[in-house]
Formats: structure tokens, C-alpha cells, sequence
């Protein structure tokens, strides 16, 4: 009775073990997927970024072929006199914490972390073609997770306006001296459209991974 008490005791461990070993190797497998971001599970899958600059963290999701963050790029550097051209909405942090920062077109360019990139007005279009077209993008693009509130505004020289009205993105296209392509999203509406901005307005940014 006593050996098999023991040995009961011993086979309770080994199970133990082994589970705690297993464990460890489903631990392992899942944190060397990529560098700081989770599998996408395929077309609409939702997924995780981490930006190792600053270890924020952002939803991503894959449309049409393509890997984009679902929310607005939210990266500051203060060691970069760059930087100063980007803004929270009304200087508050409260508005970067809801919405992201708003970035003048030449930070933007450079914004995004290693990997990622600025979308051209094609990734854009390529996008909107992906959910049946810019009449009705807003809705479509809500539906998928890809945006969650039409807002953001703008920031220009001290100035803030259409926090609740208006989304604006910029594109890396420059369509010509000191003017950018930029995409508009209108609270209330379901299509989208592009116009040209002028380069020192402060807009928001969606990154979308490089092909």
C-alpha cells in the first residue's frame, strides 16, 4: 500500500511536469510568431501590434491583401525636433488617447514604425474597392472593425477644428509643391473622398504594413 501511494504521488508529478513543460513550449511558439505582433487569422482577421518604440499597443486588421492598424497612429518622440509639427487635438492628451495624434504631411511620412508604411491614395483605393467601393466605405469599413468613430479633426497653428465632424488621413502622395493627397471621412455620411491639403495642416495617420 505504501509503494502505491507513492507511486501514485510520483505519476502526479510527472503530470504536473509535464503539463508545466508543454506549457512552456505553447509559450514559446505563440511569443516567436513575429516581432511584437499576432497572426491575423486571415482576410478580416483581427490582430495585435505592438510598436516597439513606445509599446503602444494597436488593433490591426487584414483587407483586400493587406495588413492595416484599425486604429489612428499615436507615436510621439520627444527627442526628435520633428516632432514638434505633430499635436493632440487642442493640445490635450485626452484627444490623442480617443483619436491618435495629428501629424503635418513630412512627419507622417516617417511616423510609422519599422515595417510599416504611410498608404499611397492607391492602398487607399485598393482598399475601398475591397469593401464594395468609396459610397459606401464608412459603413462597410465600421462594420469590419476598421474604424470605430468618425472623428479626429484637424490642427493647424494652434488652431483645432472638427474634432466630432471630420476624419482626415493623409496619403504619401504629394500632388504637387506643398500640397498632399488627404482622405475624408464626414460624420453621417458613408462615402469617402479625397482632396488636396496643404502640407503644414496636422492630420491623423493609419499605417498599413509593407508588402
Amino acid at each position: 500500500m505504501v509503494i502505491s501511494h507513492w507511486l501514485r504521488v510520483v505519476l502526479i508529478i510527472m503530470k504536473d511536469l509535464l503539463c508545466t513543460y508543454f506549457l512552456a513550449l505553447i509559450a514559446i511558439a505563440f511569443c516567436a510568431c513575429s516581432d511584437s505582433e499576432l497572426p491575423t487569422g486571415g482576410e478580416g482577421g483581427a490582430s495585435e501590434f505592438v510598436d516597439s518604440r513606445d509599446s503602444q499597443i494597436y488593433k490591426t486588421i487584414e483587407i483586400g491583401g493587406r495588413v492595416w492598424m484599425a486604429e489612428n497612429l499615436n507615436y510621439y518622440d520627444s527627442d526628435d525636433s520633428l516632432y514638434n509639427r505633430t499635436h493632440c487635438f487642442k493640445d490635450s492628451a485626452s484627444y490623442c488617447e480617443k483619436q491618435g495624434r495629428l501629424y503635418a504631411w513630412n512627419v507622417s511620412m516617417v511616423a510609422c514604425p519599422a515595417g510599416w508604411e504611410l498608404p499611397s491614395k492607391a492602398d487607399f483605393d485598393s482598399l475601398l474597392a475591397s469593401v464594395g467601393g468609396g459610397a459606401t466605405a464608412v459603413d462597410s469599413l465600421t462594420a469590419r472593425g476598421f474604424i470605430n468613430d468618425v472623428k479626429g479633426g484637424y490642427y493647424f497653428i494652434g488652431y483645432s477644428s472638427f474634432f466630432d465632424e471630420y476624419a482626415y488621413f493623409w496619403t504619401r502622395d504629394e500632388v504637387r509643391a506643398n500640397n498632399a493627397r488627404s482622405v475624408i471621412l464626414e460624420n453621417g455620411r458613408s462615402s469617402i473622398s479625397y482632396d488636396e491639403t496643404y502640407e503644414e495642416f496636422e492630420l491623423s495617420v493609419r499605417c498599413v504594413k509593407e508588402q
